[in-house]
């Protein structure tokens, strides 16, 4: 089974470098959109993990109806105490990174999974699950979207979640690299069996950081 890590914001840290879409309910809309797709069009695992203590009460009946294979972990890292040293971090990166790891230790989803897969919470991938199912997972370490140097999506198989998913943003000379894209590009370059999947084209979608928006992944 492939569990999809959703990663969501709702409402932003000042404090963050490169944030754009602002507005807390042009943000929610927009996830809304998005993880009611990954719901109702797929029959992936799906894990929401938003880092800034919403609740997602829309989607209450959801978590019903599909609470076999959809989980909703909320947390506010500014009161958390293991996320504290996110304070004084500008990165959205450290942020999300956290996040997932934050999913990865409060899920029985994941767990029970053998490929995960963490993507940005407010992009839905139509031919995704199509796509991976021409391939045998369990031969692929890691998975990446076709441009590598952008981070909305980034996967790797359950057994090397530590490797890829490292919290901490470190390169090859024991420094700290905020920018995210690095970092996944690195961890990834590192594996043989790694799935570099094709362009897939999306619905036009805002991105957050900046007045852009996205027709493909």
């Amino acid at each position: 089974m492939t569990t999809i890590i959703l990663t969501s914001t709702v409402n932003v840290n000042p404090c963050k470098s490169f944030v754009f879409q602002k507005d807390t309910h042009l943000r929610i809309e927009t996830y809304l959109n998005s993880i009611l797709q990954w719901l109702t069009k797929t029959k992936f695992n799906i894990v929401l993990v938003e880092n800034s203590g919403y609740h997602y009460d829309e989607l209450n009946n959801e978590k019903e109806i599909y609470k076999n294979r959809f989980e909703v972990i909320t947390f506010n890292e500014n009161n958390l105490e293991q996320a504290q040293y996110l304070k004084r971090d500008r990165s959205k990166g450290s942020s999300e990174i956290f996040a997932i790891n934050y999913a990865y230790y409060n899920s029985k989803l994941i767990h029970s999974s053998n490929f995960i897969i963490k993507i940005t919470a407010r992009f839905f991938i139509d031919e995704l699950e199509q796509y991976l199912s021409l391939f045998d997972l369990n031969e692929y370490t890691c998975l990446t979207q076709q441009d590598r140097n952008r981070c909305e999506m980034v996967g790797s198989h359950y057994k090397y979640f530590p490797d890829i998913f490292n919290i901490y943003l470190i390169n090859d000379n024991y420094q700290y690299n905020g920018h995210i894209e690095d970092i996944w590009k690195l961890r990834t370059s590192k594996h043989k069996k790694i799935l570099i999947c094709k362009t897939f084209n999306i619905t036009e979608t805002q991105r957050g950081g900046i007045n852009q928006t996205y027709t493909n992944i």
